[in-house]
């Protein structure tokens, strides 16, 4: 993707505007929500609403204080979204409104042009870097601003230790980290506290790994059979997406849950070591992202269908 903007240009845009509406990805995470309610909190004179079309998980509700705006027929001047590289991955939101986005701020490799101002880079190590760099310009960042933002980066970098960080992403982070922010709680949040359905969720990973390729692939999928059954419910599973690609020997990870929503559909997702590729992986499933961190849905049958799909993938890039 070409940017036709940039970051000062922006940034007189969001000066300008006002009677705003942010829309995140769906299945939101700290980054998209950090994103999103830092453009809020950075200007607290505007209307500015965020909408997500799927709930936010209750450890994320530091960020948002409280829960997005819901899906309504109000009108917006001005329509905004970010850390969304495909419309798609919107959900029910992008569908409602394809065509309308002004402005688009993103960090992922595979990102499209839908709306009228694109501006993507894929060297941030998270979208919350960015909106850091747009704010600064004019001087935005208070420490709600600072909070959100932390979270963010914290959060898509895995705690600063993924291949995506970048030397800006710690400075960015001691950055807001001067401002007074209590990092130290905002960590544990997000990568300590953990629920019963958590810990449920990785004890069934861990009995029901599955291996490919002599051991350089590992699966684990949940249905909402066995969701309802240990008493998993959907925001326990994002602590379990990292689960696989841990495991000594292992170059892709791969986790397949079934929406409880919407039955025979699965969210796949993908984290991978050197030698893989997984948003090219992705991107044939319909999805995509960053090279080490990517995801899709399929429709399927059943599981088995489902992972039949994924591991076709799967073979068509790692075998080529």
């Amino acid at each position: 993707m070409e940017n036709n903007t940039n970051l000062f240009l922006i940034s007189e845009l969001l000066e300008k505007w006002d009677d705003i509406l942010i829309l995140t990805h769906a299945n939101p995470d700290a980054d998209t929500l950090g994103s999103a309610f830092a453009i809020k909190y950075a200007y607290p004179e505007k209307n500015i609403d965020v909408c997500c079309a799927d709930n936010v998980p209750d450890r994320l509700k530091f960020i948002t204080k409280g829960n997005p705006t819901a899906l309504s027929d109000k009108e917006y001047s001005h329509i905004i979204s970010v850390d969304s590289a495909e419309l798609h991955l919107m959900g029910e939101a992008g569908r409602k409104y394809e065509g309308k986005i002004e402005l688009k701020i993103d960090h992922h490799r595979t990102s499209t042009e839908f709306a009228t101002y694109n501006y993507a880079d894929e060297t941030s190590g998270a979208c919350g870097e960015i909106i850091y760099d747009i704010l600064t310009i004019k001087n935005r960042i208070n420490k709600n601003v600072a909070e959100a933002l932390y979270a963010a980066i914290a959060s898509d970098t895995g705690c600063f230790k993924y291949r995506n960080v970048q030397p800006k992403s710690h400075i960015v982070a001691a950055e807001l980290i001067f401002l007074g922010i209590d990092f130290g709680a905002i960590n544990t949040i997000l990568f300590e506290n953990k629920s019963k359905g958590e810990i449920a969720a990785m004890r069934f990973a861990l009995n029901s790994l599955e291996y490919y390729y002599d051991g350089k692939v590992a699966l684990i999928g949940f249905t909402n059979e066995i969701k309802e059954a240990k008493g998993i419910d959907d925001d326990a599973l994002a602590s379990v997406n990292s689960l696989p690609r841990e495991i000594e020997g292992v170059e892709l990870g791969i986790v397949i849950k079934e929406k409880s929503q919407k039955p025979g559909e699965f969210k796949v997702s993908m984290r991978s070591g050197v030698s893989v590729d997984c948003s090219e992986i992705c991107q044939r499933l319909g999805g995509g992202g960053h090279i080490r961190a990517s995801g899709a849905s399929v429709k399927a049958e059943s599981i088995e269908n489902a992972k039949d799909i994924i591991l076709k993938a799967v073979s068509e890039c790692i075998e080529k």
